[in-house]
């Protein structure tokens, strides 16, 4: 009995637990001097709380990673925002003016006034309230400034841990991490010459790469005390960078008012209503599918079913396959296309290949695609990973693929290169004289007429010259547009200019 007493104190005894505590106290305690040498950095905790708002100005540009006009590219262009941070009385506002490639433009803005928002967009002139937004999307604002970051690690040191050193931009760093409200693990590089905040970092999953890093780094403080600010911010995801701005004209507690957290006036209110219709039928055969906000073409065959479009990401691609499987019961997805490999249109991809679909790509991009079926999806494991599948993909031969049962035909033709990508994807139907295109024509979801840009400018050339009989420009953004609707905009894009 003496002998079993004591290998119970020597096996589940105390000094087990005692080794444990210790290392997550001592990790904790590490963390805990690298934060206060912070704080004091920053002018002190009585300083950093007496911090009530955050305005600044933002030049630059925006990288388009996964969104430019060549796979494996990252175009830039111009970037211009202000941003106001009112911690004290949960409000925010931010205007924007920006571009993504193809003459793309966009001009908006988003408010939250507590647990009420609105985003607007000035060149619709439209504005969409947002009731009970959630406080989670007003927390994530507050890391735009290192002072509100800092504190948010004071108010929940218990989750603080010490990571270890690290070189980063050229300098020794020391890096610690914890665990936000919003369950977000974050980890904190703190310049050991300056005690200040370098870059915050953490790990979520990306469409096409997988398991990925998101960094955030301020650059060049200029000031003192609490009043000390970063003179630029550089953004990255998967070590691509997509965000590079100047910070202007910081203004610390400056005096608000609730006007200044309101959109201009003379914008048109959009209701946010009933859902819109889900699944659209044009014939037998041919639907589009909405799924994730998207629309994905489906064609069924006499014994499989053609996809056009993956958009987004797992999830989406999940939610399209289940509504396709219930339209076609029994009939495999042979193949699938996507009109252009940015994100939002190929992030889908894997999961129909986990389903054994063979993909009809263009020839630019399928290095690219091959690329992506090779990303590692641990930390939220996709179709492909929980199904391994070798990807099949057939090239476009002479910039167009005719598929036929006999009944049904769907052509895919290359447009060639535009303002948007070096190449595109369309389909064409011809029985249901029905194009299906992704960012060349793109109508609100709400049904306003759409506005057309160069891109849409281009489409609307080729289709001309095309000679396809088209009643119907289906989108994979927003409801479909006539013909003479395609016209229109180019038309109004054109006197506006002149």
């Amino acid at each position: 009995m003496k002998a079993i007493a004591l290998f119970v104190l020597i096996y589940f005894g105390l000094p087990f637990a005692v080794v444990g505590q210790t290392v997550t106290q001592e990790s904790y305690t590490k963390a805990r001097a690298i934060l206060d040498r912070a704080v004091i950095a920053y002018g002190g905790l009585k300083e950093l709380r007496a911090i009530e708002n955050v305005s600044f100005r933002a030049e630059g540009d925006t990288v388009h990673r996964n969104q430019s006009r060549r796979t494996f590219t990252a175009e830039r262009t111009p970037y211009k925002a202000t941003f106001l941070v009112d911690a004290k009385n949960t409000r925010y506002r931010q205007t924007q003016d920006g571009w993504y490639p193809g003459g793309f433009h966009w001009v908006n803005g988003f408010a939250i006034n507590k647990t009420e928002a609105a985003s607007w967009d000035n060149l619709r002139g439209v504005i969409s309230p947002i009731p009970n937004l959630p406080p989670a999307n007003f927390r994530q604002r507050l890391r735009l400034v290192p002072q509100f970051i800092v504190l948010n690690v004071v108010d929940r040191a218990s989750r603080l841990r010490y990571l270890g050193p690290a070189t980063f931009d050229g300098r020794t760093h020391s890096v610690v991490s914890y665990s936000n409200e919003d369950g977000l693990e974050v980890a904190l590089y703190f310049d050991d010459k300056t005690d200040l905040l370098s870059k915050f970092e953490f790990l979520g999953t990306d469409p096409f790469t997988g398991d990925t890093v998101t960094e955030v780094t301020f650059k060049d403080y200029k000031g003192a005390g609490a009043r000390i600010f970063p003179t630029a911010r550089q953004d990255r995801r998967g070590g691509e960078v997509t965000l590079d701005i100047k910070i202007l004209e910081v203004s610390f507690n400056s005096l608000l008012t609730d006007a200044m957290f309101k959109p201009a006036d003379g914008l048109r209110t959009l209701e946010s209503g009933a859902p819109g219709q889900q699944t659209a039928k044009y014939s037998d055969s041919v639907y589009t599918v909405n799924a994730g906000g998207y629309n994905v073409l489906v064609v069924g065959m006499k014994d499989h079913v053609f996809v056009m479009e993956a958009p987004n990401g797992d999830n989406t691609s999940r939610q399209a396959i289940t509504e396709i499987k219930r339209l076609f019961p029994g009939k495999p997805i042979k193949n699938v296309a996507v009109t252009h490999h940015h994100d939002d249109h190929a992030g889908g991809l894997r999961t129909y290949i986990a389903e054994g679909a063979t993909l009809i790509a263009l020839p630019g991009e399928r290095s690219f695609f091959e690329k992506i079926t090779k990303s590692a999806f641990t930390i939220d494991p996709d179709a492909l990973t929980l199904n391994p599948k070798p990807l099949k993909v057939e090239t476009l031969g002479e910039g167009k693929r005719v598929m036929t049962d006999g009944t049904t035909t769907v052509e895919l033709i290359d447009i060639g290169s535009g303002p948007h990508t070096e190449g595109m994807l369309v389909a064409y139907l011809p029985n249901e004289r029905i194009i299906f295109q992704g960012d060349l024509l793109n109508r609100p979801g709400n049904g306003d007429a759409p506005i057309a840009n160069d891109t849409t400018a281009h489409f609307a050339k080729w289709l001309e010259s095309s000679g396809l009989k088209v009643d119907k420009v289906v989108g994979v953004h927003g409801p479909p547009s006539t013909l003479e609707e395609l016209r229109k905009a180019v038309n109004e894009m054109r006197t506006a200019k002149n």
